[in-house]
Parts: structure tokens; sequence; C-alpha cells
């Protein structure tokens, strides 16, 4: 069978939600389908996407490369995009979105074309709704939809309230983690004082840092043996930098980027997540695979893995207020972070497959008989 994955994201080059189209296309590729990509290009092309090309015959969408091309592209209205659509002519697309609403033009493409497409769903905000008309569009192109996948039952039902529709094909799919499903780094002394690490991009409108920031602004935390190391890179880290010497947080520890979560989990005792909007975020599954609790706020799917007091703690909302009520619970337990941390292991086992690319290539050939 011939099966089309579309990459919506046009905003990075590479990010989690790549990672559930672009290894369950490798794997279906590998299982024997004929698989067509079509991602944008970006000037430096991401590393992941070689084992893409090495099995997947791989198209770039490439307006981004100076004006002329971006502006040719909006007098076309991008429709040289999607002719690609009747050149590969796939029995089923697949559209990873970043968002729950960014795949709109794509699966109105497929749906003009007669070609069966699902959708992907990564993150929903309550911060961002389409006017009226727009909306209507998505509600229909989600109801034309074979199945509408969702990473978390939170980001559904944002979805669906949004969109004013109901999705009866709709379902709830896992991301692929970065560590063993067996994991059990070793847990680091505490006699030095408590280490939680706050691992993602560095942006603030989505990832909070900001918040974060004005917690350990005040003289308790400052006085306190907590250290809180940043893991991650993107477009606010100077200023980020700029505003911890400002507050003078030298609680706040800066590293990059790393591919060993599991070495990163040995050295931390928990993680801090003061998220405003999520889908369901993997640094939260890795982190609880591992043994470690989670401090984290009640956005997107954050409490179908963290129960509050249970194996973790949870902020009511993302505000400084309530992040630091969250915060100072678990300070208050900080003693018993590696029990809680055990029943964050058995918890997440319990709601995540151990192969969930396995689970979702079955799902979409299923959908192909």
């Amino acid at each position: 069978m011939k099966i089309a994955f579309i990459a919506v994201n046009n905003t990075a080059p590479w990010g989690g939600s790549e990672e559930l189209w672009a290894q369950t296309a490798i794997y279906l590729a590998k299982s024997g389908h004929q698989v067509a990509v079509n991602v944008k290009g970006w000037a430096t092309k991401p590393a992941q996407m070689q084992a893409i090309e090495a099995v997947c015959s791989t198209t770039y969408r490439g307006y981004d490369r100076n004006w002329m091309e971006k502006l040719s592209f909006m007098a076309q209205r991008g429709k040289s995009f999607y002719r690609w659509l009747d050149r590969v002519r796939p029995d089923l697309a697949v559209i990873s979105q970043s968002s729950n609403n960014d795949g709109l033009s794509w699966m109105e493409a497929c749906s003009s074309r007669s070609i069966p497409y699902v959708t992907i769903s990564h993150i929903a905000t309550e911060n961002y709704w389409y006017a009226d008309a727009l909306n209507a569009r998505l509600a229909i192109a989600y109801t034309q939809a074979k199945r509408a996948y969702f990473v978390s039952q939170n980001t559904r039902d944002i979805t669906l309230k949004q969109i004013a529709t109901p999705l009866p094909q709709a379902r709830i799919v896992r991301n692929p983690f970065n560590v063993a499903y067996t994991a059990t780094p070793p847990w680091q002394p505490t006699e030095a004082g408590f280490k939680l690490a706050c691992v993602g991009r560095l942006h603030p409108p989505s990832k909070g840092q900001d918040l974060l920031f004005e917690v350990l602004r005040s003289p308790k935390w400052k006085n306190r043996p907590l250290t809180v190391t940043l893991f991650g890179s993107g477009s606010h880290t100077e200023t980020l930098k700029r505003l911890q010497t400002l507050w003078e947080l030298d609680q706040i520890e800066f590293a990059s980027f790393t591919s060993d979560i599991e070495a990163l989990w040995a050295t931390h005792h928990g993680l801090i997540l003061p998220s405003r909007y999520e889908g369901l975020p993997l640094v939260v599954v890795e982190a609880m695979l591992c043994g470690r609790m989670c401090i984290v706020t009640d956005v997107a799917g954050n409490t179908e893995l963290v129960e509050d007091n249970i194996n973790g703690f949870v902020a009511k909302a993302p505000t400084p207020e309530l992040l630091d009520e969250a915060l100072e619970r678990a300070w208050q337990q900080r003693e018993s972070w590696y029990e809680l941390g055990k029943a964050a292991a058995e918890k997440v086992r319990q709601e995540i497959p151990p192969d969930p690319i396995a689970v979702f290539a079955e799902e979409i050939e299923s959908l192909m008989n």
C-alpha cells in the first residue's frame, strides 16, 4: 500500500512532534509499504531526515528559501504544494500537525481529491481559537478524516470544544520516548542538596520558564539547598540568561540539550515543568519511566499521568503563585521523592505501551484493509 506522511510543522526544523510520524514512516517502509514523505525544507536539514530518506520517497517544501519563492507561494495560494498529492496518489495520507489546526489546508486538499486521511494533533491551547469561518472549515475537515488522533485526552477535549463538533473517530495515540522502557537510573544522594531538571525548549510562551524564575527569585527558595537545571535551547535562551542575572538566580543552571536522558536522571531527583500549554510532554513520560516524580502545571495531558501528592505535584494553573504552592508542597515532602518516583514509574507503564510506534503502525495498517 502507498502511504503519505505530511509533516505540517513550519516553525522549527525538528521537535518532539516530529518523532511519531517520522518513526512510523520508517517502520511502515521497512514493513514493505510504499511511503512518501512531505516536509518543509530548511537551510540546514535536520539530521533525523537521513534515516527517513534512506527508506522513504522524500519531498521538501522549499518556499522559505527566499522572498521570491515566498511571494510565488502566496500568489498561487500554495496550490503547487498540494499537486504533490496528485503525483503520489496515496491510499492513505497521515497529516501530522504541531497543534490541532495547522493542517487544515492539507486536510482540504486530500478531501478535494478523495484521498482518505488521518490527522495527528500534538497540542491544543485554550488561548487560541479560529474565527467562525475558519472554524467551520476545520470542523468539516476533521469530520471527514478517517481517524483524528490526539496525544492526550485533554488535547482531544479542547479540540472538540473549539470546533463544536463530535468526533466519534477520535483516538488517543502515544508518542515514542527516548529511554529504555525498563530504565532504572541510579538515585543521586541528597546530602549535598536536591536537584530538579526543567527539560524542554527555552520558550517561555509555551514552556513557562519565566514562571519558574518568578518563583525562585523569592528569598525562601534562594536560601534552600535546591538547584534547577534547564536542559534545552531555543529562541529565548539569551533573554532567560539575562533574567537569571537580573534576578540573581544562582540556583538556576543552564545545560545544553542532551540525548542521554537516562544519564540526566541519574543526576537529578525530579522534573519541574511550568508549561502554559502542551500536548502530553515527552519529558514527563521519560522522567516517570526513569522513576522520577514530576512537578507540573494542570495543562494538556499532564494530569493523565501525574497524580497530585501520589506520584508528583500539580499546580492548578500556570501562574507563579500556584506553581510556588505546588513546589512548596513538593519541598515539604522532599524526603519522599524517591518513593514518589517509584509510584510514577508504575503509573506511566499502565498508560504508555512499550512500543508506541508498533501500536500506531498497526492502527494505520488496519485503516487500509
